[in-house]
């Protein structure tokens, strides 16, 4: 088959970037595969064609709305399948929906986080672009990254085009347990923090509960919090609190660890959670993520029930820490079956189905 890819963003980091980068390079094996991507920066793979989108990168908002103009019209012609990552402006036959905007920003709303103007204009414009895609989609068929998606598309835009959940996959040998040992002190000797304290890990954008996650660690007896983070640190930091800002080896502060928290509004997946649950490291969640459609409550993980309530995420951050070794054994043997192979094997399921070929 001839596969066409459109992405703002080519690259090894954050959940649409990466999912494409993963997909594109497996199915370039046995297809061809072409990518039109504005930012360019995973260059490995000699049998992926690569196109730059001219778009401008002034803002988020500008880049989304530049790509779409810009990204070339009528693939549909040349190409078996024309893949898109949500809205990009020109229609493909298959659209992977990594976010609801509509649904996350009522989310944000409802837990009382504070959005600034051009954030709410922004998200109007999001939700709008996104209202028309999969409200008006007729021929082509969506890829939702957790049915906590799959049920914002519906309710929130009406979406009545056919709907295959396929969760995100994960790379189980860079995310391995015991892989990076050495890390676990050298990090902890970074940042000051004694060899036995409970540390707890929050990665990602800070709306994601880094308040909630900060006032619980300074709960648990001991307890400190690193984040990884590409967003900015809040004026004051508690004391047991360090920011280490964004990496491309989050592995080694899963080594670091004790437990990832993610007590988020929402999250369309959460890829920091299974990363980390690949790696053996327990995961306390809220329920509003994705992911947590992965998890078994107490077997291979804690799911938070009321996310905004700090006492009972510090009781399970310190449950989460005592358990480490089984809760990290059965998260990793869950996560065995959730590789970026059988994603790309599910992907081509709904491929072959759209393009008719057998």
């Amino acid at each position: 088959m001839r596969i066409a890819f459109l992405v703002h963003d080519y690259r090894r980091v954050e959940g649409h970037s990466r999912y494409v980068v993963e997909l594109a390079n497996r199915f370039a094996r046995d297809h061809e595969v072409h990518v039109w991507a504005s930012v360019i920066e995973e260059r490995t793979n000699p049998a992926v064609t690569l196109h730059r989108v001219k778009a401008w990168k002034g803002s988020t908002l500008a880049h989304v709305l530049s790509y779409g103009l810009a990204a070339p019209r009528r693939l549909l012609d040349v190409f078996d399948i024309v893949h898109t990552q949500g809205w990009c402006g020109p229609a493909g036959n298959v659209v992977t929906a990594h976010i609801a905007n509509r649904a996350w920003q009522r989310a944000l709303a409802s837990s009382g986080g504070s959005l600034s103007a051009r954030t709410r204009i922004g998200s109007r414009i999001f939700s709008s672009l996104e209202d028309r895609l999969y409200r008006r989609l007729d021929s082509a068929e969506v890829i939702a990254v957790s049915e906590r998606v799959a049920c914002d598309l519906r309710q929130c835009y009406a979406c009545t085009a056919p709907i295959t959940v396929i969760h995100h996959g994960v790379d189980l040998d860079t995310f391995r347990p015991g892989a990076y040992g050495e890390q676990r002190n050298q990090i902890r000797e970074k940042w000051g923090i004694e060899a036995g304290a409970p540390v707890f890990l929050f990665v990602g954008d800070p709306r994601k509960g880094l308040r909630q996650a900060m006032a619980a660690a300074g709960r648990v007896a001991g307890g400190r919090l690193l984040v990884v983070s590409r967003g900015a640190p809040p004026a004051a930091l508690p004391e047991r609190v360090h920011w280490a800002g964004p990496t491309t080896q989050v592995e080694h502060f899963h080594a670091a660890a004790d437990a990832l928290v993610l007590p988020t509004p929402y999250d369309a997946f959460g890829m920091a959670a299974s990363e980390a649950m690949a790696s053996g490291l327990p995961v306390v969640v809220s329920r509003a993520a994705g992911v947590a459609e992965l998890i078994e409550h107490g077997v291979n993980g804690l799911l938070l029930d009321d996310f905004t309530s700090v006492s009972e995420l510090a009781e399970k951050m310190e449950a989460a820490a005592a358990a480490r070794d089984r809760l990290g054994r059965a998260a990793r043997r869950s996560m065995e079956t959730r590789s970026w192979e059988q994603a790309a094997r599910e992907t081509m399921a709904v491929y072959r189905r759209v393009a008719n070929v057998q």
